[in-house]
């Protein structure tokens, strides 16, 4: 992977980020604390560029150059939940209202987001699934990356090919961009009220912010699939000894690529603008205390 691919993936979210931050002022109104918890998204963002940086120079063989999305999918998840987490908002004075319901994150989750990421999520496990259980060493000895074939006498073999040697620790980042997107929903949802002057414009940013940790495990998913399955898919079409299955599976994984492409895209998109005002949800009664 070039410097100019490289500066694309970690100047992007970084832009981008940036871009939120100046879109989201002033579209519902918030208090003081919400711009602190903006800027906890862009310095979070910024450390995720520095760490993607420093393993895409240490790890060899393109290792690093395949874990760049997730790193930076894992800084905008952390994130959103730290900030919303970390930065409290100031409670007024006097006698204070509490809502008597209980929050669900499924009520704030946008549900056709919800159910894009968890497909791109199954597709990219099941491809690094595919390509672990089919690679073998390469001809220095490396485990899992490459793909090689028998044909009675003759043999074929090809690589890179996106076997351990590289889901091993894309899998590893993607659990914890797993764990880090539900512990950032739940932070999100369970945070207390005060970054709005009501709680329609709590709601409201709720709600953006669940779609910007979804869409941001998305984004990773769906960059870190492109990357694989152009390199598993061409590796195995490649070949000149091949088994039955190869050649319609390698099509099909270049054919995934563009739609990895497109997804990417719509998920940065929502990353940005994360959606309308939330459907009005029923009154909550509430006590004082």
């Amino acid at each position: 992977m070039s410097l100019i691919v490289l500066f694309v993936l970690v100047g992007t979210p970084l832009l981008l980020t940036m871009i939120a931050l100046s879109l989201t002022r002033g579209s519902v109104e918030t208090g003081e604390e919400w711009t602190r918890v903006r800027w906890m998204w862009a310095v979070a963002v910024l450390i995720g560029g520095v760490v993607a940086w420093l393993l895409y120079g240490s790890l060899d063989l393109g290792r690093g150059a395949m874990l760049v999305p997730a790193v930076l999918g894992v800084a905008v998840v952390v994130g959103v939940g730290l900030g919303e987490t970390v930065v409290r908002p100031q409670r007024p004075a006097g006698p204070r209202s509490a809502s008597l319901v209980a929050r669900q994150v499924s009520d704030y989750l946008p549900r056709g987001l919800t159910a894009v990421v968890l497909a791109t999520a199954v597709l990219h496990l099941a491809t690094l699934t595919l390509t672990t259980v089919t690679a073998s060493p390469d001809d220095m000895g490396r485990a899992g990356r490459q793909v090689a074939a028998q044909c009675g006498t003759t043999g074929s073999a090809a690589s890179p090919y996106p076997g351990s040697y590289y889901s091993v620790p894309m899998s590893v980042v993607f659990l914890v961009i797993g764990l880090t997107t539900v512990a950032a929903l739940m932070a999100v949802v369970r945070r207390p009220r005060g970054f709005a002057p009501d709680e329609v414009g709590d709601d409201v940013l709720r709600r953006w912010s669940t779609t910007r940790v979804l869409a941001a495990a998305g984004a990773a998913l769906a960059a870190s699939h492109a990357g694989t399955a152009f390199f598993a898919g061409t590796a195995l079409l490649r070949m000149e000894c091949q088994r039955a299955w190869m050649e319609p599976v390698g099509w099909v994984l270049v054919a995934s690529v563009p739609v990895a492409l497109l997804l990417l895209g719509w998920f940065l998109g929502r990353i940005v603008t994360p959606g309308a005002l939330p459907a009005a949800r029923p009154q909550q009664p509430a006590g004082a205390r």
